[in-house]
This record gives structure tokens, C-alpha cells and sequence, in this order.
């Protein structure tokens, strides 16, 4: 089921799961479960079907309860020089947060146990509006969720779609927040390293910058992947980000 964050555009919106009950993992029914929001990639040009409903139906075997977001492209995407405090992404991003958690009893969720997964574009998206200084007003820590998962996220340098941007547009180099709420945050990270579309040195360097923040973190680095479908050259990204994740969850 769809749900659209604004009444005056219907490309933004949220996908819920049509189950309100219990998932796999010895999870009661009528108890509320972890939550895991996807933001798909797509290049901030259009939102991929293949890191959406598959990996859902994934997250969904696993218990937790699966939402994808849908968020602006295109002309609506444009980076400059406000940053990502007026970033149209950022803040779907924030409005998708706010409507999990305040209606968390709605969906049948814990709304202390929303986790936030990023593919490709999604995962700068994600990184962003986690860490990122400017996007601090739209993502307070209340709205932060409770583990982030980066899977060949984009980094946003000039090896990345970043050439001309303004600045702050790179995960790996942008001000993270003054108030540091990031580091309660745990942050998984997947990316292999023949990945022909977004550089592996990406991951390397945002792995770097997250141990020089002193924030805890797990890097899962595997040999052969394919960009865009996650799980066509195997699923030991996912099961090892999901043994992860039910650790932190």
C-alpha cells in the first residue's frame, strides 16, 4: 500500500508491507516488529525496482517489517549551493521518518527499532541524511534510525556522480553533525570490489572517515557483485548484514 508523504505530489510516497502481523524469526503476532525502511538507487534520476520489493520480501522473511521509499529525482533532486538542508531527498527522507515512527502502532512496528537501508544513490541519500551537518534541522535524533545500512553506496566524489557539485556533496568528506548524534548510530557497509559502477574506494573512504570519527561500524567487503542487482551474484551481503543487524535490533 501506498503512502504519500504531500498532497500536492504523488511521486513521493512510501510502500508499505500489506501484512500488519507477525514475520518469520519467532516474532509473536500482535507484537510490534523491527523495521527496516529501503531507499533504493537509481542515479537521483529514477527509483530502481531491483533493490525494492526484492530486498523487502528479504527483510520481510527475516521479521522485520519492510517500507520503501520513493523519493523526489530528477529536477526535484538538485544539489547546490544550500546543500542537503534544501536537498528535496533529504527531506522525503525526514517525512518518511516522521510518519514511521508517529504511526508506528498503525503499521504494527517499534518505533525505537527503525532501521534505515540505502542501495547506490539511496545509500548517499541515506549517509547523508544521517551524518551530514546541513541536513541536521530536517533529521533531529529523534528522527535518526536506530542502524544504518549502506550497500554500494554512492559517495558522491568526483569518481561518483560528484564532478561539479557544490560543496559537502561526498559522504566521506562533508561536515558531519555538531551534535554527534550520528555516533549512537551503528552502520554497516557492503560493497564489491569489481563494482563497475560505483568504485569500491568509495566504501573504503567512508570507512576510513567513520573510524576516524571513532564511530562503531562493520565494513563487509566481498570479491564479485553486480550493481543494481544486489542479489544476482549472491546473498552474503545479506546474510551477513542481517546477522548484524539482529545484534543492534
Amino acid at each position: 500500500m501506498k503512502y504519500y508523504l504531500y498532497k500536492h505530489r504523488k511521486g513521493v510516497f512510501v510502500t508499505a508491507p500489506d501484512d500488519k502481523g507477525a514475520g518469520a524469526a519467532g516474532i509473536a503476532q500482535g507484537e510490534p516488529r523491527p523495521a527496516v525502511l529501503i531507499c533504493p538507487g537509481g542515479g537521483y534520476e529514477l527509483i530502481g525496482t531491483t533493490e525494492g520489493a526484492p530486498v523487502a520480501a528479504r527483510f520481510a522473511a527475516e521479521g522485520y517489517a519492510p517500507f520503501i521509499l520513493s523519493y523526489s529525482v530528477g529536477d526535484l533532486a538538485v544539489y547546490d549551493e544550500r546543500g542537503f538542508a534544501a536537498f528535496g531527498p533529504v527531506l522525503d527522507l525526514a517525512a518518511a521518518m516522521l510518519m514511521l515512527k508517529t504511526r508506528a502502532g498503525e503499521f504494527g512496528i517499534d518505533p525505537a527499532r527503525v532501521a534505515l537501508a540505502g542501495f547506490s544513490a539511496g545509500g548517499h541519500l541515506a549517509a547523508a541524511y544521517c551524518f551530514s551537518e546541513a541536513a541536521s534541522a530536517s533529521a533531529p535524533p529523534e528522527l535518526l534510525p536506530a542502524a544504518l545500512m549502506l550497500i554500494y553506496a554512492m559517495g558522491g566524489g568526483a569518481d561518483s556522480s560528484g564532478a561539479g557539485k557544490a560543496p559537502g556533496y561526498e559522504i566521506a568528506a562533508m561536515p558531519f553533525r555538531a551534535d554527534g548524534a550520528e555516533k549512537q548510530m551503528p552502520v554497516f557497509l557492503a560493497h564489491a570490489k569489481d563494482d563497475a559502477m560505483v568504485p569500491f574506494a568509495c566504501s573504503e573512504r567512508l570507512d576510513g572517515r567513520l573510524a576516524r570519527e571513532g564511530m562503531g561500524h562493520e565494513f563487509f567487503a566481498f570479491e564479485h557483485g553486480v550493481h543494481a542487482r544486489p542479489f544476482e551474484a549472491g546473498d552474503a551481503w545479506f546474510t551477513r548484514m542481517i546477522a548484524w543487524l539482529r545484534k543492534k535490533l
